[in-house]
């Protein structure tokens, strides 16, 4: 696979750069648009550039030497929506000088990394990322993020790939939600390759775990990272298959919710489960490291996507044959959905 990616004229090369920035920036607008549709309130974008130094500075570039897009949108205490942070990213950039994508904290290989260069390894990223905690805690929390990544060596990229998911973090466990949900995806997956659906669930049950907790953070979804078997046209297609699948598989299930009756008790428990939420952020996610070390990502983004409110309380165990109970039974251990 690497000879054939090096082996391809740059005119491809930038051919493959544009078509991944087209499916993410079209998933990034798509969905903010059936959000503020479901909510009745508009985001509020902010977009960034770097300057001379290499420093995050809010607005767009005035003098057009920055060939960055980076765009943050925020919706705050919407009428369906607490809090929801969205980003869309295209950029170059450069890990710093020894610093190889492993240790950065990117999910890569050993074969990656031999691109990466000691004085400092020049990127290409582009990617979409969403992160959806509703008002009504009987509606579940969102995420998804999807990415294309090059690494550039001389005048062409050397190294590609595709990374990328979505899971569901509810507070209250509708059995008939996680299933919907998981089918969704699974028959995305399905159209492109069998395997998909099994290997990607496991990866995202996998990576979004709390080791020090000893539970998943929610109930899963799919999640892959350095995929690159194939063409790079075959996994185009999967990947804004996935980018498409997000929408059907989560909306509906917010629609469903988002009017059920809750109490105070039901609200304090959701601060409980997005205080969760935090801890994998900051002490699990390998993609906030990388995002940070290699210059990709903004600080305000990082915090953009956390709960507006999260919780913590000693020794919360929640009461015997309680609903909050079975859902914290169910994150012990990975269980089928789809």
């Amino acid at each position: 696979m690497l000879e054939t990616v090096l082996e391809k004229p740059l005119q491809s090369q930038l051919a493959m750069r544009s078509q991944a920035e087209k499916a993410f920036r079209q998933m990034f607008e798509n969905t903010c648009q059936a959000i503020e549709q479901l909510d009745g309130t508009k985001f509020v974008e902010q977009p960034w550039h770097r300057d001379s130094n290499g420093l995050w500075v809010a607005g767009s570039s005035s003098d057009n030497t920055d060939d960055t897009i980076y765009i943050d949108r925020a919706l705050h205490n919407g009428n369906v929506f607490e809090k929801a942070g969205i980003n869309y990213v295209s950029l170059e950039g450069t890990l710093p000088p020894g610093m190889t994508l492993q240790k950065s904290g990117a999910l890569s290989t050993a074969e990656a990394d031999h691109t990466t260069s000691s004085e400092g390894t020049p990127f290409f990223a582009t990617g979409a990322s969403f992160v959806i905690h509703p008002q009504n805690p009987m509606a579940p929390t969102v995420h998804a993020n999807y990415r294309y990544f090059q690494v550039k060596g001389g005048n062409q990229p050397s190294y590609w790939w595709f990374g990328g998911g979505a899971d569901l973090t509810p507070a209250y466990l509708f059995e008939e939600d996680a299933a919907h949900f998981h089918r969704v995806h699974k028959e995305a997956c399905d159209r492109h390759n069998p395997s998909y659906y099994l290997r990607f669930k496991q990866a995202c049950d996998e990576y979004f775990y709390i080791p020090h907790r000893g539970e998943s953070r929610g109930i899963g979804g799919i999640f892959f990272d350095h995929l690159k078997e194939g063409s790079f046209e075959e996994l185009l297609a999967f990947v804004t298959d996935c980018t498409e699948a997000f929408i059907p598989a989560y909306l509906p299930l917010v629609e469903r919710r988002k009017d059920m009756p809750f109490s105070e008790e039901n609200k304090q428990w959701q601060r409980i489960v997005r205080g969760r939420y935090v801890e994998f952020i900051l002490t699990s996610d390998r993609g906030i490291r990388f995002g940070l070390a290699s210059g990709m990502v903004n600080q305000q983004s990082i915090f953009n996507c956390m709960p507006a409110l999260a919780s913590w309380e000693y020794d919360d165990q929640p009461a015997p044959g309680s609903p909050e109970a079975m859902l914290r039974e169910v994150l012990k251990s990975a269980r089928g959905w789809a």
